[in-house]
């Protein structure tokens, strides 16, 4: 498995990751006793937010022959 393989793997999983922290914060009613849960899976959605923005980074950097952005790069994860 070579790196660009790799790296589309990893965006693969963070977008799913992304998708379940969206569903979670969406499911969780709105009660007050549900703040601190709230709060604790609004961390892991920047936490995910943080990580993608440096795999975009680290992708410009470190796939030779790539110059696309991370728009296009998921157009063809998802192709």
């Amino acid at each position: 498995m070579n790196k660009g393989e790799i790296m589309k793997e990893l965006l693969e999983l963070i977008n799913t990751l992304e998708g379940e922290l969206d569903d979670a914060v969406n499911c969780l009613p709105e009660y007050n006793s549900n703040t601190d849960s709230r709060g604790y899976i609004d961390a892991g959605r920047n936490t995910v937010y943080e990580l993608k923005n440096k795999l975009e980074k680290l992708n410009e950097v470190d796939i030779p022959g790539f110059e696309g952005t991370m728009d296009e790069l998921n157009n063809l994860i998802n192709v």
